[in-house]
């Protein structure tokens, strides 16, 4: 009995890995089909963090960008010397002075001086041997979008024009006002003073019609 139960039991067993291993081309098709998915389920997250990574890493080169141009900001006065070779120099320089200024006007609104001016008092100066090169630049952008901003302004806010002109019509009303007023006044006391000049001169000549009456 121990025996035939072995038997029984050998044949069962390797009928079962017969079936597992024996399924064929269609069986390992069904495994490789379920193994599929949860392979692609396993590397879809690690897409995601490559892209978060890859968005992550072109912050820096945006901020890196603009940095630069920041940096690449050209001045408003620049002076290059691009070329200065000196054998001797001697250079005695009293009151040197340099500023920049330039007059824009836009109504009452702004007013701007900019512009470049270099003055020297009194200057001595011996060289020997010299080769230079020297370039001034003076850029009027900032000075340009100022005004341009101004005068945008004024064309979407027209009102400010409106007002700034009543109140120069208030100001030649005033002074119109104060004009007439002076003139009346003028005329008053002239008037007044032709009268007393009138009655001065009638009683001087009362007084001498008396005294001649007197006299005769």
């Amino acid at each position: 009995m121990r025996d035939s139960a072995e038997d029984d039991e050998g044949p069962f067993e390797e009928h079962e890995e017969h079936d597992v291993r024996d399924g064929g081309p269609d069986a390992a098709e069904e495994i490789g089909a379920y193994a599929g998915p949860g392979a692609y389920d396993e590397e879809e997250p690690e897409d995601e963090e490559g892209s978060e990574g890859s968005e992550e890493t072109l912050v820096p080169e945006e901020e890196a960008v603009t940095g630069a141009r920041a940096a690449d900001a050209e001045p408003d006065v620049y002076l290059d010397v691009p070329l200065l070779k000196v054998d001797e120099i001697d250079l005695d320089v009293e009151n040197l002075r340099a500023h920049v200024s330039l007059q824009a006007e836009v109504l009452d609104l702004l007013k701007l001086n900019v512009g470049a001016d270099v003055a020297l008092g009194r200057v001595h100066l011996g060289i020997s041997g010299v080769e230079a090169q020297a370039q001034l630049k003076v850029r009027l952008d900032n000075v340009a979008l100022i005004i341009n901003r101004v005068l945008t302004t004024l064309d979407r806010n027209p009102q400010i024009l409106e007002d700034l002109t009543r109140g120069v019509g208030l100001a030649v009303q005033d002074i119109g006002g104060g004009a007439r007023q002076a003139v009346g006044e003028l005329g008053a006391g002239t008037g007044r003073a032709v009268g007393d000049i009138g009655q001065g001169a009638g009683s001087a000549v009362r007084d001498v019609g008396r005294g001649a009456g007197a006299g005769v």
